[in-house]
Order: structure tokens, then sequence, then C-alpha cells
């Protein structure tokens, strides 16, 4: 299993509610897709039935659970070869949807 603290990220709203985490990634996203619990970011699975996952430039935002401590939206810069699987797999996969 890969820990978040091997990558180099920024934490953008931490102790969230999922409706916060979503409308955050929203409004700092060029693109928003919601993807399916157990898909992965580099690694990284993501818990939830609907996790928005977002684009700016060349940077990924997500939300992430952090076990005894909540919800958190981070941001990898950095990461086009990510952007691109996951247009791709969403070309492919009708459990990713594009929200915007």
């Amino acid at each position: 299993m890969v820990c978040l603290s091997e990558f180099d990220y920024e934490i953008l709203l931490k102790n969230a509610t999922p409706k916060e985490c979503e409308n955050l990634i929203k409004e700092h996203s060029e693109e928003v897709y919601l993807v399916p619990g157990g898909y992965n970011v580099k690694g990284i699975f993501l818990l939830g039935t609907a996790i928005p996952v977002g684009f700016s430039g060349d940077a990924i935002l997500f939300q992430f659970i952090k076990p005894c401590f909540g919800l958190f939206v981070i941001r990898m810069k950095n990461e086009s070869e990510e952007i691109k699987n996951l247009r791709e797999q969403y070309k492919k996969d009708k459990d990713v949807r594009k929200i915007k």
C-alpha cells in the first residue's frame, strides 16, 4: 500500500464534509470527475462511493480520507500522467462521470 507521505502534496482543506470537499474541488478545477470507490491515484486508493477528482493545469485535486482525522482535499502538482490516465478511464468506464 502506498503512503501519502511519499509524495509532494499540499493540503487545501482538512476536517471537511464530503460536500465541502466536492465544492472546493469544483471551484479550483478546470475539469472534475466522480470516480467510484477503490479508484486509485498514484497507488492511493480512494474511499467512498462517488469521489470528486479534479484537474487544474498539471495538478490533480482529490478527496482523501485520513483515518481518525476525516476528509482532506489534496493537491499534487506535475501529475499530467495521472490526468491522462483518468481521462482514458472516463472514456472506457461508465462508473466514472464527468461533472464539470
